[in-house]
């Protein structure tokens, strides 16, 4: 396979709708734009190609713009809180822990990725063999007694109420949760002194037939469901950055590029022009 970036680039702007012409200019297509590419960041993350919902809403390669009153980024901004409260996408911190989006047909495949086995009280092992913090357990269990809660209700039932070292360990608390599909964003709320803050719940009350479904869904069936459709996305990238993006063990990952490779679903490219090191298409 012979790729130039010329071509690469093209792909992505149509893929990404990142020309004028495929702009996301309502809900309905943005949420149909999540469910075409499976999943993708809100903004971006450095180093790591993916398309992003800001970008489709732009129709162009923009940079995020430091004010507030902007059209495209109001959009963004209040897109990223509807869809999600209707249950129409996941959103969530998943992949480099940063805020992104899900079709739901591949919640099932990501969850099968995760240490869950589809019971609430699952994080009782984690906790109890070292892979969970105190702080974690804290905010889970505060939203398994209380149930949905907003920010700031939750930092004061879990005892994280504070700013410094107390708030970073909420935060860290909740990108912990939110990557292991443990806790998820259900909705909004005006409660706290800026009128805007997120809303909490449990994945399994929010997404309860998930857990059934992705038990059909090998670990071998999921990594090769999520690089493929990466692939799809983006053509070709850097395997260092693929690599990056999913964290997967070493052995996974080999075993992953055999079988993908070996059924002719992806090439592995020495070099491409204008760019370095090995790459994935």
């Amino acid at each position: 396979m012979q790729l130039t970036q010329e071509q690469i680039e093209a792909w992505r702007d149509r893929r990404y709708h990142r020309t004028p012409s495929l702009r996301l200019r309502t809900e309905e297509a943005a949420r149909a734009f999540v469910d075409e590419v499976g999943f993708c960041f809100l903004f971006g993350a450095k180093g790591i190609e993916m398309p992003t919902l800001w970008a489709a809403i732009t129709g162009a390669k923009r940079d995020v713009p430091a004010h507030h009153n902007d059209p495209d980024l109001g959009r963004t901004w209040t897109w990223k809180d509807t869809l999600p409260a209707r249950g129409e996408v996941y959103y969530g911190k998943l992949l480099c822990a940063k805020p992104m989006m899900v079709s739901l047909e591949l919640v099932p495949t990501f969850y099968a990725l995760s240490p869950n086995y589809g019971e609430l009280d699952d994080y009782l092992e984690q906790y109890q063999e070292g892979r969970m913090t105190v702080e974690a357990k804290n905010v889970y269990e505060a939203l398994l007694n209380e149930g949905a809660l907003a920010t700031s209700r939750l930092r004061q039932v879990a005892g994280l109420a504070g700013s410094g070292s107390v708030a970073r360990l909420f935060d860290r608390a909740l990108t912990d949760l939110q990557t292991e599909m443990k806790i998820v964003k259900v909705g909004i709320s005006d409660a706290n002194r800026w009128g805007y803050a997120y809303v909490y719940d449990l994945f399994l009350r929010r997404f309860p037939d998930v857990p059934e479904r992705a038990r059909a869904i090998s670990t071998d069936q999921a990594m090769d469901t999520l690089l493929s459709r990466y692939l799809q996305n983006v053509l070709a990238a850097p395997e260092s950055m693929a690599r990056r993006l999913f964290g997967w063990d070493d052995w996974e990952w080999n075993r992953l590029l055999e079988r993908l490779t070996g059924r002719g679903l992806i090439q592995r490219l020495p070099r491409l022009e204008g760019a370095r090191g090995a790459h994935l298409a």
